[in-house]
């Protein structure tokens, strides 16, 4: 089911941003064939975090492909929580539990584990580092996160 909601949303996705499937995978940086990319689409197959990067750098939004929330209503919805000073203010919760089959389980462990090291370096949330920053980061560590 997770995978069809993922699918439902990468074609959303792609229809905000005004292109056609053939101009997303045709794409020069994606290069991908028809079918894996409709097999995408309709969640017949999971998308590889390597492909999640390269959607991201033409425009995808890939934070609300892989969970349904857009990466703008999460850093509002952090600002309008400014109760705590920005230092202390953390970005990323795990859940309690996080099924690391389901890529948006996965990425969310990767930005955890990024803003982890951010925090630990001395960063400071919205000053330093955003959701955008880590969901960049963790797509990097999706597959070497376990």
């Amino acid at each position: 089911m997770e995978s069809i909601e993922v699918g439902k949303r990468l074609e959303a996705e792609r229809q905000r941003l005004g292109l056609m499937a053939v101009e997303v995978y045709d794409e020069p940086t994606i290069r991908i064939a028809q079918t894996t990319y409709k097999n995408y689409e309709t969640g017949k197959r999971d998308m590889p975090s390597s492909l999640l990067i390269k959607l991201w750098n033409i425009g995808f939004d890939v934070m609300y492909v892989l969970t349904g929330q857009r990466l703008e209503d999460i850093a509002l919805d952090v600002k309008s929580h400014n109760d705590m000073p920005l230092y202390h203010q953390r970005l990323i919760n795990l859940p309690d539990i996080l099924d690391l089959e389901s890529p948006s389980d996965r990425l969310l462990g990767a930005m955890y584990h990024a803003e982890e090291a951010l925090v630990q370096a001395g960063a400071s949330a919205n000053e330093d580092y955003d959701y955008k920053t880590l969901a960049t980061l963790g797509l990097g560590l999706i597959d070497t996160v376990k």
